[in-house]
């Protein structure tokens, strides 16, 4: 029996994790079985097994495809950048770019929805989340550092915690623009990361750090029902 090549192997995973991609993409994680993406790969069954264990080694392995792929591509778009500005400009148009609908193909958005979903059920879908959040803050770290080694930006910034904020600032619009459905718009969200990151390369023209006040925690009220005396309810 001839023996299948590396090449071919990697190349029937793929197939399969693209499938399995927009299957979860559509169906959600609990909705989807194998048989979903046995139908969308075209491939057999045994095909599937042969490669992934089942469901749930499948939607792990499509995670570390499309955060591979994507890190991958946004690092040759920086290469054709000059100044920090467009670097962060690349930045900031690829992450839109990832979490659109291209051709009917679901962007990342909905997948990573479905991916946060169920993190608290899955710890190997926490720890492929957390991987992913660490690569994009080392992404941006490295762009920041090389604005300040450049001079484009201050000295005085900690690297570390502006780029987790602005990590998170893109994943927080990422779910603005799920709960704004129908009436999401790019054009808003992207001008709300640009003007954020605006005021990044303000702080160059800043020689010292602004402080902020430290605020002391402290319990928020929570409204109770009993205590209203809200007719037929206490």
């Amino acid at each position: 029996m001839p023996r299948v090549s590396v090449a071919h192997e990697q190349e029937i995973r793929t197939r399969i994790s693209v499938a399995a991609f927009k299957v979860f993409t559509e169906l959600g994680f609990h909705r989807a079985t194998v048989q979903d993406i046995v139908r969308e790969s075209g491939l057999s069954v045994g095909a599937i097994y042969t490669y992934f264990s089942g469901k749930d080694e499948l939607f792990l392995a499509t995670c570390d495809l499309s955060t591979g792929q994507g890190i991958g591509e946004l690092a040759d778009r920086l290469t054709r950048a000059g100044s920090l500005a467009e670097r962060l400009a690349i930045g900031l148009g690829f992450f839109f770019d990832s979490i659109e609908a291209v051709d009917g193909q679901a962007g990342m958005s909905t997948f990573l929805v479905q991916a946060w979903a169920v993190a608290d059920q899955e710890p190997g879908v926490r720890e492929l989340l957390v991987r992913r959040r660490e690569q994009l803050v080392t992404v941006t770290g490295m762009l920041i550092r090389q604005g300040i080694a450049q001079g484009d930006l201050p000295t005085w910034l900690d690297v570390d915690a502006v780029s987790g904020g602005i990590s998170a600032m893109l994943d927080g619009l990422l779910l603005m623009r799920v709960e704004e459905g129908n009436a999401y718009r790019r054009a808003n969200a992207e001008r709300r990361a640009r003007s954020v990151t605006e005021l990044l390369l303000a702080a160059a023209s800043t020689p010292t750090r602004p402080t902020l006040p430290v605020v002391a925690p402290q319990p928020v009220s929570q409204p109770s029902i009993a205590s209203k005396g809200i007719a037929g309810l206490s």
